[in-house]
């Protein structure tokens, strides 16, 4: 494991940070690293700029120097791409109408 003041911009993989600064238990941010900027050098403060590619945005969060990087447990899934938009509306319908799936 590494630590947030040895991180450097990678585009091709995707870390998870756990950053004790907020709470004692951990709060956890995932995603690419796209910059890494010392925040406040007396307080060993970093400002991390992760790009999460679910959700197409950037964060900055401010992380300890000393906080823990780790490789990201939980991605989100491919999309189910083998039924269609009308096949899984009217799956959906008929579950909201008390019916069983078709084909039963």
């Amino acid at each position: 494991m590494t630590t947030v003041a040895e991180l450097q911009p990678d585009p091709n993989r995707a870390v998870r940070i756990v950053s004790h600064r907020e709470s004692s238990n951990g709060v956890y941010y995932d995603g690419i690293v796209r910059a890494v900027t010392s925040a406040n050098a007396d307080q060993n403060l970093y400002a991390v700029t992760l790009y999460s590619p679910t959700y197409n945005r950037e964060s900055t969060h401010y992380v300890y120097g000393t906080d823990q990087v780790t490789e990201p447990t939980r991605t989100a899934g491919p999309a189910d791409t083998k039924r269609s938009y009308a096949d899984r509306q009217r799956a959906f319908d008929r579950q909201n109408a008390w019916l069983p799936p078709e084909g039963q």
